[in-house]
């Protein structure tokens, strides 16, 4: 099995770590989070390794089959306590069953379609991202966050942002919004 090393980036890394960042400033506890285009599930490992945010549990689904085994592995520590942790394969385009209180997603450019926002219940809790980034796989580029939060509108936004990635000879813009649907 191969693992894609991009999971471990600096701006991959850097975004979450951000998003961890943000979502601590908020004071939201969850019961159940979810983590859509989980990947690997670093996301839910900075969550929990850091302690700051208390969440019951994290639930992490990603399309692809070899995520749900690396992320496991990844965050083992938490699998083996009652499944504070737990990856699946899963489409997120078609609807999540289970409760929860807060969904993530940090790969909003990868999705197709808008059903997986478009699922979301009203009043849930969520926090996004997305990059200005072009690429062949992205399906959605924002050139702003004005132009972001137009694509995924939040009934109520305790926070919105950028985060700029400087590298030698490229860079990109991160863009996040945390709020209420």
């Amino acid at each position: 099995m191969e693992v894609d090393k991009d999971a471990f980036s600096s701006g991959q890394v850097g975004s979450k770590i951000w998003l961890c960042e943000e979502l601590e400033r908020t004071g939201w506890s969850s019961k159940t989070t979810h983590i859509y285009g989980g990947w690997y599930g670093m996301t839910a490992f900075l969550l929990l390794s850091r302690g700051k945010f208390k969440v019951g549990n994290i639930r992490s689904y990603d399309v692809d089959p070899q995520c749900e085994v690396i992320a496991d592995l990844i965050n083992q520590n938490w699998v083996y306590r009652n499944w504070i942790f737990k990856a699946f394969t899963q489409d997120c385009n078609s609807t999540v069953e289970g409760e929860r209180d807060l969904v993530i997603n940090t790969s909003t450019e990868h999705f197709e379609s808008m059903d997986w926002f478009n699922n979301i219940p009203e009043g849930t809790r969520i926090i996004i991202q997305g990059n200005d980034m072009p690429h062949d796989d992205h399906f959605v580029h924002s050139a702003s966050l004005d132009d972001f939060i137009k694509h995924y509108p939040l009934s109520e936004y305790k926070f919105t942002g950028t985060k700029h990635f400087q590298y030698e000879t490229w860079g990109f813009t991160r863009y996040m919004v945390i709020g209420i649907k």
